[in-house]
């Protein structure tokens, strides 16, 4: 079996021979299916992380004080990121050697019945302590379905696709994130304007119920679409797929891994804290936490747009320079974000969810996707892209609403100065890796 060296420090070639006799309509088929399946699962993922803020504390931790109920229920979702990595290693395994769609299918399936249960879970008044032990199952399960599914997705558009356009559809897959999240932003928000005492017994609920129904969607979506052609091509080969891709991967590609890790840690890092902690802090200082949920949406949906915008520039000035540009942004935004977010106007709340969760993001998201896909090489790709990016989000944003609560809990739950400077570090970080790495833009990607 022969070594297959990294797309990094590969000759950087013209592409696949499959690109000359692109099917259009079916790589359009691909994308969309790519794109609503990451929609459905970062909605029923990211609607815990709502839950977790705004629900779970007290509804499955009522005994303890309001800080420390948020604190246990952040410590559940943190499990779901903790998971993902697993659900990389999986389904990364059976899909360099078994095929990237019908993996695919189980993560969907994985997830939305998953999330359905959450939404028909009994709280601990009725069956005691079992109530928040179910609720981490369910979790976990969540995290080891959406570990294995966004570098399937991915891997299934950018192994269809135009060499030259790979920055552009990889993004499409990515702005199924920001979609799942306006989704799920806009339902909490809406079931948020019941009464208190109606959203705490049954209004929560609602959302999570209706995964069953997006499920029905993605399924018959995703069963429609081709497999990946670079992959059905390193079939024929024998010798092109590996029977272990994780040990091929830490044998010849470790350090692609390493940089995939850190690099995609810092900026999901910032992500999570938009998307859960600001919401803790803004119902800390006494305003409308719907607020903010509403603002999520928002800057998510600008996202749909920006992201695709900075991909094309990646496609065409490289992925380094953009990535670069997005940290830089980050790094600089942190604090001005938590200043206007303080003031407790919903205007100025908005503009700062857009200012670092769309106008910072945009450049990093718009690469990051290409980025990792390019590190890696066919029969390793789907495992080495996917534990890349999960363990990112397992470092950056499973653990990081619970280091951030608990280090703003340790100001008395005053001042978030130990927030920001924890957030620019991790930015700083994750900075230094895209700085060490080679560009990947012009790699070819069909060995």
């Amino acid at each position: 079996m022969r070594h297959m060296s990294t797309t990094s420090d590969a000759a950087l070639l013209s592409g696949p021979a499959h690109y000359s006799n692109l099917d259009h309509r079916e790589v359009g088929r691909v994308v969309l299916s790519g794109y609503l399946g990451c929609a459905i699962e970062f909605y029923d993922f990211l609607l815990y992380s709502t839950a977790a803020a705004l629900v779970f504390g007290p509804v499955f931790f009522g005994n303890l004080t309001p800080l420390m109920a948020t604190i246990a229920a952040y410590a559940t979702f943190a499990a779901g990121y903790v998971a993902r990595p697993l659900g990389g290693i999986v389904f990364g395994h059976f899909g360099d050697r078994l095929g990237r769609k019908r993996m695919l299918v189980i993560t969907m399936t994985m997830m939305g019945i998953a999330s359905t249960l959450v939404g028909l879970l009994p709280t601990p008044h009725t069956i005691g302590l079992l109530a928040p032990a179910l609720l981490l199952i369910l979790r976990v399960v969540q995290g080891i379905a959406v570990g294995g599914e966004y570098g399937g997705a991915l891997m299934m558009a950018v192994e269809h696709c135009d060499q030259k356009r790979r920055g552009f559809y990889a993004s499409l897959i990515a702005i199924g994130a920001p979609t799942g999240t306006v989704l799920a932003s806009l339902a909490f928000g809406i079931v948020r304007l019941l009464p208190d005492n109606q959203f705490l017994q049954w209004g929560w609920r609602v959302p999570f119920l209706l995964s069953a129904l997006l499920l029905v969607i993605g399924l018959y979506i995703r069963k429609r679409v081709s497999e990946s052609p670079l992959f059905l091509e390193a079939l024929k080969h024998e010798g092109e797929i590996s029977r272990f891709p994780l040990v091929q991967l830490l044998r010849y590609e470790w350090k692609a891994v390493i940089l995939a890790v850190v690099t995609a840690a810092g900026p999901l890092a910032i992500f999570i804290v938009g998307a859960t902690f600001t919401q803790t802090y803004i119902r800390r200082l006494g305003f409308d936490s719907s607020v903010a949920l509403f603002a999520l949406a928002i800057a998510n949906g600008v996202n749909l747009v920006w992201f695709p915008i900075c991909a094309h520039l990646s496609d065409k000035y490289g992925r380094r320079p953009l990535l670069l540009v997005g940290f830089l942004l980050s790094i600089m935004l942190v604090g001005p974000n938590f200043v206007l977010v303080s003031k407790g106007n919903p205007y100025l709340t908005m503009f700062a969810f857009w200012l670092l969760g769309s106008f910072a993001a945009g450049p990093i998201y718009g690469a990051l996707g290409a980025f990792l896909s390019e590190k890696f090489s066919t029969r390793t790709r789907y495992t080495g892209a996917s534990i890349g990016y999960q363990l990112g989000s397992t470092l950056g944003a499973g653990l990081t609403p619970l280091i951030v609560t608990s280090i703003f809990a340790s100001s008395g739950g005053t001042s978030v100065v130990g927030v920001i400077v924890f957030l620019i570090a991790f930015c700083l970080i994750s900075m230094l890796c895209v700085l060490i790495s080679k560009e990947t833009r012009e790699a070819d990607i069909s060995y």
